[in-house]
């Protein structure tokens, strides 16, 4: 059995943070090696469980195992996690973005990598991640963290005004990124300054992937043909998505269905994302 729940952020943290979410099952219920595909987020995990192993698509031989609390980094490519024995974990997925508002850390310090959160948030986040191993994986250790995080906003008045860039350039994903430049008014290197600071990415891979990622979530909507898919989604022809699902999933679209990833899906059919 798996019980998958998300929890809104509270208003203070609404602007930041897409949602929260646990998990408990058992790594039976899961494939040995579970796809998550790139979506331009960013999370947060409390690992309260027995050990995941995770793996990166261009080394699958070497695998990082995480227990405790630790951040998942914007993800350029597809990744793998192996999770066995009991599974109990608490997550904090943020908005594009929205990470920064936490720490001062640039996000394209940790591009297609995993770090302990430690690294990022200092000893206090391992007091939080104790109180949580002695609760349950519910919505009052939700709210532990929210308090947590709502102590820690730092969100001076430009990291609002580029969080508020970094929105519009999302909701307008398919346009050129020359485009972008203009009807913004924002240079492009001080784009590409402020997407590498805030996201990870450069605008381009940014774009990128959100377009792709919408796509992908269309076509699991409902039966579409990748060429309606492709356009709708300002792809220029079908082979331009198809080149982009294989580059993020490893897969071709017909692979991606057949194998039915479970947490890839989860995400998918999320209401947060």
């Amino acid at each position: 059995m798996i019980n998958y729940s998300e929890f809104p952020p509270s208003p203070a943290l609404l602007p930041f943070v897409e949602c929260f979410w646990t998990l408990q099952s058992h790594g039976y219920f899961f494939s040995k090696r579970e796809l998550i595909i790139p979506g331009g987020r960013i999370e947060m995990i409390f690992n309260l469980g027995d050990p995941v192993e995770w793996m990166d698509s261009k080394d699958l031989s070497k695998t990082l195992s995480f227990s405790g609390s630790y951040l998942l980094g914007p993800r350029s490519r597809p990744f793998f996690v192996q999770q066995n024995g009991v599974i109990r974990v608490l997550g904090v997925r943020f908005r594009h973005g929205g990470l920064t508002s936490f720490i001062s850390t640039p996000m394209s310090i940790f591009v297609n990598d995993l770090v302990q959160a430690d690294q990022l948030f200092g000893n206090s986040i391992n007091d939080l991640t104790s109180r949580l191993y002695e609760g349950n994986v519910d919505e009052t250790s939700v709210n532990l963290i929210q308090d947590y995080l709502t102590n820690r906003i730092h969100n001076e008045s430009d990291t609002r005004q580029n969080l508020r860039l970094i929105s519009w350039v999302r909701e307008s994903s398919t346009l050129p990124v020359n485009t972008l430049s203009e009807r913004t008014g924002v240079h492009y290197k001080k784009l590409e300054r402020v997407f590498s600071h805030y996201t990870g990415y450069n605008p381009k891979n940014f774009t990128r992937i959100i377009r792709f990622y919408r796509a992908l979530r269309e076509m699991n909507k409902k039966p579409v043909s990748l060429t309606d898919i492709g356009l709708s989604g300002g792809y220029y022809d079908q082979p331009h998505f198809i080149r982009d699902f294989k580059s993020f999933t490893g897969k071709t679209p017909s692979q991606f269905h057949a194998e039915n990833p479970t947490i890839a899906n989860l995400l998918l059919t999320s209401k947060h994302v």
